[in-house]
């Protein structure tokens, strides 16, 4: 997947959910920041604090892209029955916070938070393997964390308290997350705004079809 269309289509999908906003009357609670790339050093210099390389699509959203990307907004509606729970949107990421992110929730969920949260050895290592080879993409209002991984750097729901979405794949890969993220508005971050597009039977995040374009239809209502 090309990450410079990728991230086009995450710039125009702002311009056309910022317009949405404005005509429903819903509230920007962080307007757009957009800060420029970071430098191919200024990531290395990162990895050399925290002692680890970054995915590489991680990277190509940092040092191509932008280093520090916010938009934010929340409306107060009701909803079609199937998307029950969606009420606000959201996009982030920091390389200037990544290593208070990265010290204080990654680590903490990584060595202390599973240890003191499950006894049974079997479950711990389940609980293990869902952080294990990612980093923290995004902080989530309630306490959880997306996260990034090695693995075609698919982005994963991690849920502090275990919830249904807990170790979910929200998407193969970081670009084929965005691409659908910000197809659909930037869906707010946490698990039960996301719910409605997971399919439990096949295990998997709905993407396409009509369920996808009937909520885009709502949203252009």
């Amino acid at each position: 997947m090309n990450q410079n269309k990728v991230f086009q289509q995450v710039l125009d999908q702002i311009d056309w959910i910022r317009s949405i906003i404005i005509r429903r009357g819903w509230d920007i609670n962080q307007d757009l920041i957009y800060r420029e790339p970071a430098s191919v050093d200024e990531v290395k210099a990162i990895e050399e604090k925290i002692g680890i390389q970054l995915p590489k699509d991680y990277k190509q959203l940092l040092t191509e892209c932008s280093r520090n990307f916010e938009f934010r907004y929340q409306f107060d509606e009701e909803l079609p029955e199937e998307f029950k729970g969606i009420f606000s949107g959201e996009i982030y990421w920091n390389l200037d916070r990544f290593i208070e992110q990265y010290n204080e929730n990654y680590v903490f969920w990584e060595k202390d938070w599973l240890d003191i949260s499950n006894s049974d050895k079997v479950a711990l290592e389940q609980e293990a393997e869902i952080l294990r080879n990612k980093v923290p993409l995004m902080e989530v209002p309630n306490g959880d964390l997306i996260v990034v991984g090695y693995n075609s750097s698919e982005v994963v729901y991690f849920s502090h308290e275990g919830d249904e979405m807990h170790g979910k794949v929200l998407g193969d890969s970081l670009w084929s997350f965005l691409e659908f993220h910000s197809r659909v508005g930037f869906i707010g971050s946490e698990d039960w705004q996301f719910e409605p597009f997971f399919d439990y039977e096949q295990n998997k995040m709905i993407t396409t079809g009509p369920k996808v374009e009937r909520f885009i239809s709502w949203l252009e209502e």
